[in-house]
C-alpha cells in the first residue's frame, strides 16, 4: 500500500500591500467608498465579541479594497519574472515524477526518471538565470559606457548598490586627521561626555511644590465619532500598514460607513 508523504504545516500568509496609488483617481475613490458603505452597512455589531467583530470588519474592508486596487507588484525585476510559464511547466513535470516515485519507492526506473528530470530542471533554471543576468549586465554596461550625466548607470527596476561615505574627523586641536576607529571613537567620546554627563541642577523642593494631577483609575470615555474622523485625517500616507493590512489611505477614502463602524 503506497504511503502518502506528510505535508508540512503551512503558516498563515501575510496579506500583500495594496496598490494605494490608484486612489489618486477620483473615480476609484468614489467607487471604493460606495462599495465599502454598501458592504459595511450589511454587518451587524454588538452581538459578538470585540475580536470577532473587528476580524469581520477587517476582512470586509480588505477584500473590498483588493477588488478595486489590486495588490502591489515587486518594485525590482528578477530573473524568474520573464520565465514564469516555463518554470511552472518544469516544476510540474518534476512534481509529477516525485509523486510517482512516492507511490512506489522500490521502483528503480521511477527513481532514475525522477533524478533525470530533477537534473534537467536544475540545468534549465541555471541556464535561464545565467541568460537573464548576462543580458542585464550588458544593459548596465551600455548605460555606463554612454558616460552621460543625465543617464543613470542602472536601468529602471534594478537594485542599486548603496555607497556609504565617511566624513573626515580632525583631532581636538585640528592638526591631525583621524583615520583609525579607536582614535575616532575616543575623539567623539569627549564632546558627548561633556554634553550628556553634566551634574544635575534640578531643585527637588521646587518639583515637590508643583501641583500634581489626580490619577484616574476608571477607564476613559469611548472616543466620539468626530474624534475618530479627526484621528484618521491625521494618519500619515505611505506608511506600512499594521497587522490588519489596511493602510491609512483606505481609512481616509473609505467614506462615512467606515468611520462609523471603526468608531
Amino acid at each position: 500500500m503506497p504511503i502518502q508523504p506528510r505535508q508540512r504545516p503551512q503558516g498563515k500568509k501575510t496579506n500583500r500591500r495594496l496598490n494605494v496609488s490608484k486612489l489618486e483617481r477620483h473615480s476609484v475613490r468614489q467607487n471604493l467608498s460606495e462599495d465599502l458603505n454598501s458592504k459595511l452597512d450589511q454587518l451587524s455589531f454588538g452581538t459578538n465579541g470585540a475580536e470577532e467583530e473587528w476580524a469581520a470588519f477587517r476582512d470586509v474592508v480588505h477584500n473590498t479594497t483588493i477588488a478595486h486596487l489590486d495588490q502591489n507588484t515587486r518594485k525590482h525585476q528578477d530573473w524568474f519574472d520573464n520565465n514564469d510559464e516555463d518554470i511552472q511547466k518544469l516544476l510540474d513535470e518534476k512534481r509529477e515524477a516525485f509523486r510517482s516515485l512516492q507511490q512506489d519507492t522500490t521502483s528503480a526506473s521511477k527513481k532514475t526518471a525522477y533524478n533525470t528530470i530533477k537534473s534537467k530542471v536544475q540545468a534549465k533554471l541555471r541556464e535561464m538565470q545565467d541568460s537573464w543576468l548576462s543580458r542585464k549586465a550588458n544593459e548596465i554596461q551600455k548605460h555606463t559606457d554612454s558616460n552621460t550625466p543625465s543617464v543613470s548607470p542602472y536601468p529602471e527596476g534594478h537594485l542599486r548598490a548603496t555607497v556609504h561615505w565617511k566624513s573626515p574627523l580632525l583631532s581636538a586641536d585640528g592638526s591631525t586627521l583621524l583615520t583609525e576607529k579607536n582614535t575616532t571613537l575616543k575623539r567623539w567620546a569627549k564632546p558627548f561626555n561633556n554634553i550628556l554627563n553634566r551634574p544635575s541642577s534640578i531643585n527637588a523642593k521646587a518639583i515637590d511644590r508643583m501641583p500634581q494631577i489626580a490619577i484616574k483609575t476608571s477607564p476613559a470615555e469611548p472616543p466620539k465619532e468626530s474624534e475618530v474622523k479627526e484621528a484618521i485625517k491625521l494618519l500619515s500616507n505611505g506608511k506600512a500598514p499594521g497587522s490588519d493590512s489596511i493602510p491609512a489611505e483606505i481609512y481616509k477614502a473609505g467614506g462615512t460607513s467606515l468611520v462609523t463602524e471603526a468608531h
